[in-house]
């Protein structure tokens, strides 16, 4: 049953969703759903990736610092100070590739670059999908270069095409070069210590955020689980938005 803890009548009438399909970390919670309110945040709750978040790992250089700083920067999209909106996703789910088909480009017509909203990706890896993991680290990668979002448009086209591999790796090379990255930095880049780390810290943040299912949405002051349709996701997004203005106005 669906959790809600809403700031209005509006909120609960809305976030009030039935089960919808996800991956979940195990093949048993693949369409257990939930949405659940969560409280406001000036910043995208999920994006800690500073050293302090890594606890100091060694081989924390300044190379390491700068290519986290350009990974983080390189996933997030829209105004600055729009309303934050943080996908937790992977790209192996067949539910996430359904949101992203059917939605992202209207999202981003609708509400990036209107400038209503922020978009940020944080990575949930899940241990059911074998190149999952691989994938993440190498659109971090491709963010480092300033093309996270071109990439991951091109791992959810391409994903029926991972599925038979036992190796990603070339793969993942072929898609870098699709996109004109410079391949051998991008290489050496999904093989660092660096992007290992910044993936392992949004699987840990998602975790404690107690995202269990893949694609997941901080939208606002909520969070929402499942692949909703896109007229269910723009209500959502709409119900946030003014929740957030009700706020800013009191």
């Amino acid at each position: 049953m669906s959790r809600v803890r809403p700031a209005s009548r509006l909120s609960a009438l809305l976030f009030c969703l039935a089960a919808l399909t996800a991956c979940g970390r195990d093949a048993s919670n693949a369409a257990n759903t939930t949405a659940i309110g969560t409280p406001a945040a000036a910043a995208p709750p999920l994006l800690q990736t500073t050293a302090a978040s890594r606890g100091g790992a060694s081989g924390d250089t300044l190379a390491d610092s700068i290519t986290i700083q350009r990974a983080d920067r390189g996933r997030l999209m829209g105004r600055e100070d729009a309303m934050w909106v943080v996908m937790i996703s992977d790209f192996q789910c067949p539910y996430c590739k359904q949101w992203h088909d059917s939605s992202m480009a209207n999202l981003k017509r609708d509400y990036i670059d209107a400038g209503k909203i922020r978009m940020a990706y944080l990575h949930l890896p899940l241990s059911i999908h074998r190149h999952a993991r691989a994938q993440a680290e190498a659109s971090m990668c491709a963010a480092v270069q300033q093309k996270f979002w071109e990439y991951a448009d091109v791992l959810f086209r391409e994903q029926r095409a991972f599925q038979p591999l036992d190796n990603a790796s070339a793969k993942l090379d072929d898609i870098a070069r699709e996109l004109s990255l410079d391949v051998p930095t991008f290489t050496r880049c999904r093989t660092s210590d660096a992007i290992r780390m910044l993936v392992e810290n949004d699987e840990r943040q998602a975790t404690q955020a107690r995202v269990q299912s893949t694609p997941s949405f901080l939208i606002g002051e909520f969070l929402v689980q499942g692949a909703l349709p896109y007229k269910d996701f723009r209500k959502a997004i709409d119900t946030a938005l003014a929740v957030a203005k009700s706020r800013r106005t009191r």
